[in-house]
């Protein structure tokens, strides 16, 4: 990708707009990201992204303070759809929870599930400053997808919930499961997905519920107890070496 071009993400699907001929309004934090940051000028070319149909490569017909018009060329790259993983993930602290949000984007996850568990330290979870984080991250590692982000809910809830055709590997702290090559050995692709507990642990009562479910396969990251947001990172890593979008790259 060339890293001289500027990519905006949309909330509008693109793919209308793109057919009726009809012009992209940028938002307020758009205008400003253009003008005061990018120096943007009449006749740029910026590409835009909607995380559903594609990147398009449109061109700065109008800018103002206040109001800036795109015009969408044409089609670069229809959304290229990740591997279908899943993380589960317990919020931490600010900036540990968003660089886990945004190293989840850059590495293909489909949908992020913010889960409270019994030793959860983080009351809220900020939907829109965490959707924020994903937007930046996917404008800026080239992707056309943008995850799925799930509501905030109890670990427990999930699971009751949960496809058991969508095998659950769980990233274990105590270390007692077979490390992650020897699991993910025995398994074609799939539906999956990749749980990571809190800073605290799992508590006994969820690592009871855990335990007992037929979908959950209990994986070691290896000999050391890792940090959340290593983990998220060193599993998400190896499941797409293995399983997932690098498999055949």
């Amino acid at each position: 990708m060339n890293k001289n071009i500027t990519r905006l993400f949309s909330e509008i699907n693109l793919v209308n707009l793109y057919k009726s001929k009809g012009y992209y309004d940028l938002t307020k934090d758009q205008i400003h990201y253009l003008i005061d940051v990018k120096r943007s000028k009449k006749g740029d070319l910026i590409n835009l992204i909607d995380g559903k149909s594609g990147e398009y490569q449109s061109e700065v017909v109008q800018i103002s303070k206040k109001t800036v018009k795109l015009k969408i060329n044409y089609l670069l790259k229809t959304t290229q759809t990740p591997s279908d993983l899943f993380v589960l993930f317990s919020p931490i602290k600010k900036t540990r929870t968003e660089f886990i949000i945004e190293k989840c984007v850059e590495l293909g996850v489909k949908t992020l599930i913010p889960v409270i568990c019994d030793y959860t330290n983080i009351n809220s979870f900020n939907q829109n400053r965490i959707k924020k984080i994903m937007v930046n991250s996917a404008q800026q590692c080239g992707s056309t997808w943008m995850p799925n982000l799930l509501s905030f809910n109890k670990l427990e809830n999930v699971l009751k919930d949960w496809n058991p055709k969508r095998n659950l590997f769980f990233c274990d702290e105590k270390l007692t499961g077979d490390p992650i090559l020897k699991v993910l050995n025995r398994f074609n692709y799939s539906k999956a997905a990749i749980l990571v507990g809190p800073e605290g642990g799992f508590s006994k009562k969820e690592i009871s519920i855990i335990n007992n479910l037929s979908f959950v396969k209990k994986v070691s990251l290896g000999k050391q107890i890792l940090r959340a947001e290593t983990a998220v990172i060193s599993a998400v890593s190896i499941w797409q070496s293995y399983l997932g979008d690098w498999k055949n790259k």
